[in-house]
């Protein structure tokens, strides 16, 4: 995997060759294995590669073809064999993922995201134009950032590849540290800095001499626009591109492990993983974040506080699954804020899980892993609860269907009639109604922010954050499109990268299952009485 950075100087006033060296020095941290880049007078771009890929050996960027004067990309191309056979390609073992990016554009220009399944971010230099294009992959797995002006563009993997450049700097965008003190929403298109942009998931840029068009490559589906014939063969159709998915990102050059929770996203990967790596002959790690022995947790009926016991059943189903339960109590939180933040370029959110999560990936290194496999984004895809379901019924009339889930799930005791009327009714309801009808909201202050209210009023937050926490209704499948639009995880995989030599990869979160999880009938969420129906009918022993 590598980092990759670029300037342009419209008017070849900047000194692009020493500027673009300076950028690719600030990125070297997240690939130390190579450093190469393409200079001329007026735009320059550099990759800084890390080994991850078995194909990697092959890497050479920056490359360049016929039409194609110079093409940078952090790339993991999940669909190899399939590219390779539409390419019509005889060695394509022999290739770097980057090259067979390049071959994918050199067929297909820009239509080629199209055939190309995994994470990547890149940039393509056409000095006939000239022109400079950027694309980053469906789900952003890869982060790309960048910063225009009248007189030169900028791109970086990170942050700090643009803080290198005085004319950009790392000023602070104080709404959005605002926005973010709050917990209320920002695009992903935002920064935490001023004078920086991030390029979204699913989206394209043109530049061309100042002028900059920003395009949306993907999208997802419509919901609920698959049909099957049987309840059997959506399940059927969802564990093979489930494990098509893990599959493809079990590829590195080091041994595979994956984070272990005890709940239903990670154990789904873990055991498809696991599966997968077994008939192959190969071991997966796995590892469970547990509390000190000396931890005495409240009592409670409706919440665990140690997951290693539920983890460790499901790590007995595999014999090839070499579990670790992991303390964190000999790490100092502020160092671990200290050190992340640098890998984030921005303060990291939740930051008391950095300390459990520094553990495991502190462990995952001492054991010679390069891929940590998680199920992160899968409360949004594979195990979606589905109680927004009720409301697109309700508004669409679908007056049968609401009846007959409702009581299938009151009957087993998987909801109660009042969540049911609240999901199906509430949403509809105009803001003011909803605000008058709900204790949370009819009580709710920034008292749990630290921005001082004098900023909170000015910036309008308070009624701005009622609405993300407690009112944005999540109708059908919104939550999915929610965390495309406000989320970003490539920053998380990339600081992996930097700070322990790995690659963090989610299989929950691939497109081809965000795509499927969306466009399935929402009743597949709720069949048979059960929240979460089809991941746990789907992965059931």
């Amino acid at each position: 995997m590598s980092a990759i950075a670029g300037l342009w100087s419209f008017d070849g006033a900047i000194a692009v060759p020493e500027a673009s060296a300076k950028m690719l020095d600030a990125l070297r941290i997240y690939g130390a294995d190579d450093c190469a880049h393409y200079a001329q007078p007026r735009i320059a771009m550099g990759r800084c590669l890390l080994r991850l890929l078995p194909e990697d050996r092959f890497d050479r960027q920056p490359l360049s073809a016929q039409g194609v004067t110079a093409m940078v990309a952090d790339v993991r191309v999940d669909n190899r064999p399939q590219l390779a056979r539409e390419l019509g390609l005889e060695s394509p073992d022999e290739m770097s993922d980057s090259s067979l990016l390049l071959a994918a554009w050199l067929r297909w220009g820009q239509d080629c995201l199209e055939h190309i399944d995994g994470a990547y971010a890149f940039a393509l230099w056409d000095e006939r134009e000239p022109s400079l294009f950027l694309a980053r992959d469906h789900t952003g797995e890869r982060p790309l950032f960048y910063s225009s002006a009248e007189r030169w563009f900028a791109f970086a993997s990170m942050p700090k590849g643009l803080h290198s450049l005085p004319f950009i700097g790392a000023e602070i965008d104080e709404e959005y540290v605002a926005h973010y003190l709050t917990l209320a929403n920002m695009p992903a298109a935002r920064s935490i800095f001023r004078r920086m942009e991030s390029l979204p998931p699913g989206h394209a840029l043109r530049v061309r001499c100042g002028e900059v068009k920003l395009r949306r490559h993907w999208s997802l589906p419509q919901p609920g626009s698959l049909h099957l014939p049987s309840n059997e063969e959506y399940l059927d159709a969802f564990r093979a591109i489930f494990d098509q998915a893990v599959r493809a990102r079990l590829r590195t050059t080091g041994a595979v492990a994956a984070q272990l929770s005890g709940g239903l996203d990670s154990g789904s990967v873990a055991a498809t993983a696991a599966s997968i790596l077994g008939a192959a002959g190969r071991e997966l790690i796995c590892f469970t974040a547990a509390p000190s022995p000396a931890f005495q947790p409240a009592s409670s009926g409706t919440h665990f506080s140690n997951e290693a016991p539920y983890a460790a059943e499901v790590a007995a189903l595999y014999p090839n699954i070499r579990h670790f339960a992991v303390e964190s109590g000999d790490l100092n939180f502020l160092d671990i804020l200290e050190g992340n933040n640098m890998l984030y370029d921005h303060p990291c959110f939740a930051p008391t899980n950095e300390v459990w999560s520094n553990a495991i990936l502190d462990r995952a290194r001492s054991l010679g892993v390069t891929v940590l496999l998680n199920g992160n984004c899968g409360n949004s895809t594979l195990s979606y609860g589905g109680m927004p379901a009720f409301s697109a019924w309700f508004r669409a009339g679908q007056w049968r269907t609401l009846l007959r889930v409702a009581r299938e799930l009151k009957a087993a005791g998987s909801a109660s009639f009042r969540s049911i009327v609240r999901h199906a009714i509430w949403p509809s309801l105009p803001f003011p109604l909803r605000a008058l009808t709900d204790p949370h909201m009819r009580g709710f202050s920034l008292d749990y922010s630290p921005l001082h209210p004098e900023i909170a009023r000015r910036m309008g937050l308070e009624r701005r954050a009622l609405r993300d926490l407690h009112t944005t209704p999540l109708i059908g499948r919104d939550m999915l499109g929610n965390l495309l639009a406000y989320g970003d995880i490539g920053e998380m995989a990339i600081a992996a990268q930097g700070g322990w030599r790995l690659d963090l990869r989610d299989p929950t979160f691939d497109r081809r299952v965000a795509e499927f999880c969306m466009a399935v009938p929402l009743e597949q969420f709720l069949l048979g009485g059960k929240q979460r129906s089809l991941a746990r009918r789907a992965m059931a022993g």
